[in-house]
């Protein structure tokens, strides 16, 4: 989770700064600008979902996937690379390594639910207003309302389920 987060906030961040540059050449409505902010603020909000995910629910617990939580298989592997020319590929066969494994983790608060709720219900509050104030036009309007309603989705999914006994 904290290499997934590390990388959602590097983007989150090179959003910003790609935001922060529009803002300054944009002289007029603008489509691109109010979608980069609706996708700097949705990859914001997971970033800050994540965070609470971790602070407020248990610990991840391994899945097992048949006798051990991971498997790992050995063997034979080629490999096919292909070249600039479509016609031209060339074949590597070596021994090579297979490995799978998952981790569940736990919701146990509604806080991160919240917390993508307000995220959802803010994002698409500020780009009517943005709209409003002439500064983006009908499709950045429109694509940055229905990414609003992507993130209350994940709100959604985010929601704690009771546990089903198996």
């Amino acid at each position: 989770m904290l290499l997934v987060g590390g990388m959602f906030t590097a983007g989150a961040i090179l959003l910003f700064l790609l935001v922060r540059h529009l803002w300054w050449t944009e002289h007029r409505p603008s489509t691109a600008l109010v979608m980069v902010i609706a996708f700097d603020w949705a990859v914001a909000a997971m970033v800050g979902s994540m965070i609470l995910v971790s602070l407020t629910s248990g610990r991840g617990r391994r899945t097992a996937r048949g006798r051990r939580a991971a498997r790992a298989r050995r063997g034979r592997v080629t490999v096919e690379l292909q070249e600039s020319d479509p016609r031209r590929t060339t074949r590597l066969t070596g021994p090579g390594a297979e490995m799978s494994a998952s981790a569940d983790i736990r919701v146990g608060s509604r806080l991160p639910a919240l917390f993508l709720f307000a995220a959802s219900a803010g994002l698409a509050a500020f780009v009517v207003w943005f709209h409003l104030q002439g500064q983006s036009t009908w499709i950045g309007t429109g694509v940055s309302l229905v990414l609003a309603s992507y993130v209350g989705n994940w709100a959604r999914n985010a929601w704690p389920r009771p546990e089903a006994d198996s």
